[in-house]
C-alpha cells in the first residue's frame, strides 16, 4: 500500500511540475508579445499562444485538483459502503444480544466487627430476547476461574464471588430478590445448594412465564446483597464485571459512613469499547465536601463482554492483604 501511495504521489508532482512549465512558457510568451507590440503578426501570434497556454495551465491546475478530490471521495464512499455491507451483519448480531440502557447502582455500608460489610445492588437493563430462566449464582472460592464454565449462557444474568468457607445459602451472605420481567415481580424460589468446578455455589432461578417472553423488548431488574469483606484494608475495590455486551451503561456507587472512606475514585482502564470513541464520564458525584460519598461511570459508546468498571476507596486505615474480591 506504501509503494502505491508513493507512485501516486510522483505523479501528481509531474503532472503539477508539466503544468507549471506550461504556464512559465505561456507567461514568456505573453511578455514577449508585449515587448514586440511593433510586429503585428509575432505580437498576435506570441499572444495566442501564450494566451492558449497559460488558460490550459490554470485549467489544468484547478480540474486536476477537482479530479483529485471527486477521486478521493468515490475511493472513500466505496470503501465505507463495502465496509459497511461486511461489518453490519456482525454489528446487528453482536447488538442484538446486548443489554440496553444498562444501569448498575450499588450502596456500601454496615461494616461489622469481623471485618465484613453489606454489599445492596440494584441493576437494571432491556434485552429484545428473554429466556426461561433468569438464574443468579454465588460461589466460594478465592479464583473466578469457575465462571468459565458459564460463558455464553444468557441464563445467568448475575455471577457472584465470595470468601471460601461462608455459609452461602445464609441469607445475609447472598441474597437475590424483587426480581421484575416488565414490571411484574417473578415468584421467589429457594436458594439452591450446589458445585460449580468443584467450589461450593448456590443459585438462585426465577423462573419466566410464556406469557411474559412476548416478542419485543423487555425490562429486567433485580435487588442482590451480599457480604464482603473489608477487614483493614486500606484500599477497597468495588467492581462490576460485563458478561454480555452493554449499551448506554451507568455505573453508580454510594458509601455509608461505616466504611470510613477518604477518597473515592473510578478506575475505567479495563473497557472494551466497540466503535468509535463516544463519551465517557466518571468520577465523583458530588464535590469536595462530598467526595467520598458517591462516584460514577456513564458511557455512551457500547462496551464490549469482558469490560470492567472498578471503584477504589481510600480508608486511610493500615493496609492488610485483601481475602478474595467479587465479579458482577
Amino acid at each position: 500500500m506504501s509503494d502505491q501511495r508513493r507512485v501516486i504521489a510522483e505523479v501528481r508532482r509531474t503532472v503539477r511540475i508539466y503544468n507549471l512549465l506550461v504556464l512559465v512558457v505561456g507567461a514568456i510568451a505573453l511578455v514577449v508579445s508585449v515587448d514586440r507590440a511593433q510586429d503585428d503578426v509575432l505580437v498576435t501570434s506570441l499572444e495566442v499562444v501564450g494566451t492558449t497556454l497559460v488558460s490550459a495551465a490554470l485549467v489544468s491546475f484547478i480540474f486536476g485538483q477537482i479530479t483529485i478530490r471527486d477521486t478521493t471521495l468515490q475511493v472513500n464512499e466505496a470503501i465505507d459502503q463495502a465496509l459497511r455491507e461486511v461489518l453490519e451483519p456482525i454489528r446487528e448480531n453482536l447488538f442484538a444480544g446486548a443489554l440496553s440502557h444498562y444501569r448498575w447502582d450499588c450502596h456500601l455500608d454496615g461494616l461489622e466487627p469481623d471485618g465484613y460489610a453489606v454489599q445492596a445492588m440494584r441493576v437494571s437493563y432491556q434485552v429484545q430476547v428473554i429466556p426461561r430462566e433468569l438464574r443468579f449464582i454465588c460461589v466460594s472460592s478465592l479464583t473466578d476461574e469457575s465462571f468459565s464454565r458459564l460463558a455464553g449462557d444468557l441464563r445467568y444474568v448475575l455471577r457472584w464471588q465470595v470468601d471460601e468457607g461462608l455459609e452461602l445459602t445464609d441469607p445475609h451472605c447472598f441474597h437475590v430478590s424483587h426480581v421484575r420481567v416488565d414490571g411484574q415481580q417473578l415468584d421467589q424460589p429457594a436458594p439452591r445448594p450446589t458445585t460449580l468446578r468443584g467450589s461450593p455455589a448456590v443459585e438462585y432461578r426465577f423462573q419466566v412465564s410464556e406469557l411474559r417472553r412476548h416478542h419485543g423488548f423487555h425490562s429486567v431488574e433485580f435487588h442482590v446483597v451480599a457480604r464482603k469483606y473489608l477487614g483493614t484494608d486500606r484500599e477497597v475495590r468495588v467492581q462490576a464485571y460485563a458478561f454480555r455486551s452493554l449499551l448506554d451503561a451507568e455505573y453508580r456507587l454510594t458509601v455509608g459512613e461505616s466504611i470510613g472512606a477518604e477518597i473515592l475514585n473510578t478506575q475505567i482502564s479495563g473497557l472494551s469499547r466497540i466503535g468509535a470513541g463516544g463519551l465517557i464520564q466518571h468520577g465523583r458525584t458530588y464535590p469536595d465536601a462530598f467526595g467520598r460519598v458517591a462516584a460514577y461511570a456513564i458511557f455512551t459508546t457500547p462496551l464490549q463482554t469482558g469490560s470492567n468498571v472498578v471503584f477504589t476507596i481510600d480508608r486511610g486505615n493500615p493496609r492488610r492483604a485483601n481475602r478474595g474480591g467479587a465479579a458482577s
